[in-house]
Order: structure tokens, then C-alpha cells, then sequence
């Protein structure tokens, strides 16, 4: 069934240029504007936000490091274009697929925004299966890659939320200095 997904993603790439430019921006760089938006949530300068932007961080970091430092050296699941003949729209280096990288960077990001915003939450996560179905079309992760990344992102997500209660006082150093900041600096938003 993952060769199948795959090969009905990747069958439709080198056919459209513009279908596949898209592709290509979805599969790079649509991480880029979800950055741009927890950059966004953090200089509110209002502290419910920048705690949000602050745990979606950390949910990243954790799940980037669970995924590329214990899962997939345990499971060493070569890409699609080591394994097969593909369309490969964007360079890559062969090494170990599970879980995508970019895909779990961008779920960390949306799940961990979606549990305190729905709104904002759903944005992102839409953003992200943007990018889960790219990163496959562009031939360089199998849907397992993503599905694997989605639930990585969704359990430390989760937790982190879970542990945001006790976790409180980790947000609040760098809060803190982004406000000396801020009392200095007369064009950075002020704390709320």
C-alpha cells in the first residue's frame, strides 16, 4: 500500500511545470511561512501567545530529535529514489527516510499551535499536509515517512501540552529577556 500511495503522488510529477514549481515550494519551503508565523505569535509581544510560539518550538526540537536521533536509525528505511525509479523533482541525500524531517518539523509547529488556537492550529495543519503530500510527489519520502511524522508530532505535541502546566517557568526566561528588549527597543511590540 506505501509503494502504491507513492507511486499515484509521484506518477503526476514532471508533467506540469507549474504543478510542479508548487510542488517543489510545498516540499522546501511552506516550513518558511510557518516559521514566519510563530516568528509572528512572539512578537506580539502578548505572553499567552509567545508561550504558544515557545512550546511550538520545544515540540519541534523534541520531535526532530526523537525522529532523527532514535527512530530512524532504528528502522533505516532507505528513500523512494535509492529503492526505485522516480520522478525526483528536488535533490536529496540518500540517507534514512522514517520519519520526514520536514514533515515533522511542520506537524510539530501546527499540532502544537493547534492546542491552544484552534483557529491558527487548523491553518498550519493544513499548511503541513501541504507539505507531507509534496514532500512524497517530489519523490523523496513514501506516505509512511509522513504518516509516521504526523504521529511522532501529535504525541510530543501532546505531552508537551499536557506539560506546559509544569513546564510554565521555561517560557518565561526568554519572555523576560524579550522584554528588556523591548523596553530598550521602542519599535518592538510590549509585553501584555
Amino acid at each position: 500500500m506505501n509503494d502504491n500511495l507513492f507511486q499515484l503522488l509521484n506518477r503526476m510529477a514532471g508533467h506540469y511545470d507549474w504543478i510542479d514549481d508548487f510542488m517543489e515550494f510545498c516540499a522546501q519551503d511552506i516550513v518558511l511561512i510557518m516559521i514566519a508565523v510563530i516568528a509572528c505569535l512572539w512578537l506580539t509581544g502578548k505572553e499567552s501567545f509567545q508561550k504558544s510560539a515557545f512550546f511550538a518550538c520545544l515540540t519541534a526540537a523534541v520531535s526532530l530529535l526523537i525522529g532523527s536521533l532514535i527512530i530512524s536509525p532504528a528502522v533505516d528505511h532507505p528513500r523512494p529514489f535509492v529503492a526505485h525509479q522516480v520522478t525526483q523533482l528536488i535533490a536529496h541525500a540518500p540517507d534514512a527516510s522514517f520519519p520526514s524531517d520536514h514533515a515533522t518539523f511542520a506537524f510539530s509547529l501546527a499540532f502544537a499551535i493547534w492546542f491552544t488556537n484552534r483557529r491558527l492550529g487548523v491553518a498550519l495543519l493544513a499548511l503541513s499536509v501541504l507539505t507531507g503530500i509534496a514532500r512524497v510527489y517530489v519523490g523523496v519520502h513514501y506516505p509512511a515517512d509522513i504518516a509516521g511524522a504526523i504521529v511522532l508530532s501529535f504525541v510530543v505535541g501532546f505531552l508537551v501540552h499536557k506539560l506546559s502546566g509544569i513546564l510554565n517557568f521555561l517560557p518565561m526566561i526568554p519572555i523576560r529577556i524579550y522584554r528588556k528588549i523591548a523596553d530598550k527597543l521602542t519599535f518592538l511590540p510590549r509585553a501584555q
